[in-house]
């Protein structure tokens, strides 16, 4: 099947008596004859047009009296309508999720591509029976479609907020050291924290530990006046952390002071055009936050697949609703047209590039 090929299924009267089939062959032969529209082959199988099986004759579908007709006219149209917008979205979605989606429809305990399914198209006894109205199996197949369209749609919204949620705690891969989140720069392989003074983090009671970003070119500066930028910053505290100079030539450091000169630190550093990084060090975070990541990418992984499956299933099922209600629209609409008892041939048709007009 070729992208945004196009099919359409059509109908006739037959005779009321043993003719019947033979006139629908006819018409079968005709429709494959004409010019303007596509014949296709695929691994051997029969060359479109195909019949397109509803239930006619003695075997036709239920539907109660002629004022019913006339309600499921307007109502059917509607229907195949809203299906019409359910099966694309839950396409669309599919293919969102995953980009090589195949598209298959599993139907009476088999699966099969979208064209096979279309050119052996049968009526489902099984879930929607012919002894029941047509007014019946509709109610139950929009409620079946309603259904897996609402199901599709929250777990899509779950999906969404388990990557929004891994996204708001992965790694900032940013080049530049003011995009990167400090808890995936000063990792426990890169911080000296042995419990003495020259830990690169000392936190105490009154202590704390400020992290500043220099652009390239300020070090020196910031060496001569960061002691004076605030009262009770601890002298000679400043200390690079090296080989962390990004490509822009940014450097990272800490000064430790008394907890008391960190908002006047912070607001002098700002006023010198030093980026001041809001970071307490903790090994023990690095690890909850390391283990966090972790759950969520498996948790991502498995909704993906949750989702996956679902739009496989649900796009499935609904391309079935979807050609039942078409076929219940070409019953209703050749009863009505061409009379009792139901006696009809249908068929499915594709024009050809460029022909639509001349097909019609």
């Amino acid at each position: 099947m070729s992208v945004g090929q196009e099919f359409w299924i059509v109908a006739a009267g037959c005779s009321k008596d043993q003719g019947a089939e033979t006139e629908k062959e006819s018409y079968l032969a005709a429709l494959r004859s004409n010019p303007t529209l596509a014949a296709s082959r695929s691994r051997g199988a029969e060359e479109g047009p195909w019949k397109f099986d509803v239930p006619d004759g003695e075997r036709s579908l239920v539907f109660g009296s002629f004022d019913n007709l006339i309600r499921l006219t307007d109502d059917l149209q509607k229907y195949d309508s809203q299906v019409d917008s359910i099966v694309h979205r839950l396409e669309r979605q599919y293919v969102d999720i995953d980009p090589r989606a195949e598209f298959k429809v599993k139907s009476q305990r088999q699966e099969k591509p979208f064209l096979e399914y279309l050119r052996n198209w049968q009526w489902d006894e099984a879930k929607y029976p012919k002894t029941r109205p047509i007014v019946d199996n509709v109610t139950l197949l929009m409620s079946v479609v309603n259904k897996l369209d609402e199901e599709a749609r929250n777990k899509t919204a779950q999906y969404n907020e388990f990557k929004t949620q891994r996204g708001n705690l992965a790694k900032k891969e940013g080049a530049n050291l003011t995009g990167r989140d400090l808890v995936d720069v000063l990792t426990p392989d890169v911080v000296k924290l042995n419990g003495d003074a020259d830990d690169d983090f000392i936190y105490t009671e009154h202590l704390t530990t400020i992290c500043v970003i220099l652009p390239r070119g300020t070090d020196q500066d910031f060496l001569k006046s960061y002691e004076t930028m605030a009262e009770h910053v601890v002298p000679m505290s400043a200390k690079k952390f090296k080989d962390l100079d990004d490509k822009d030539g940014n450097s990272l450091w800490r000064v430790v002071m008394f907890k008391s000169a960190a908002e006047a630190f912070k607001k002098q550093c700002r006023d010198k055009r030093y980026v001041v990084r809001d970071f307490e060090y903790s090994e023990e975070a690095y690890k909850r936050l390391k283990v966090q990541r972790e759950q969520l990418e498996d948790a991502v992984k498995r909704q993906h697949e949750l989702v996956r499956g679902l739009y496989q299933a649900a796009w499935s099922d609904a391309m079935v609703a979807w050609m039942h209600i078409k076929a219940m629209r070409i019953f209703v609409e050749s009863v009505l047209r061409f009379g009792m008892p139901p006696r009809f041939a249908s068929f499915v048709v594709s024009p050809k590039s460029g022909a639509a007009s001349a097909a019609r």
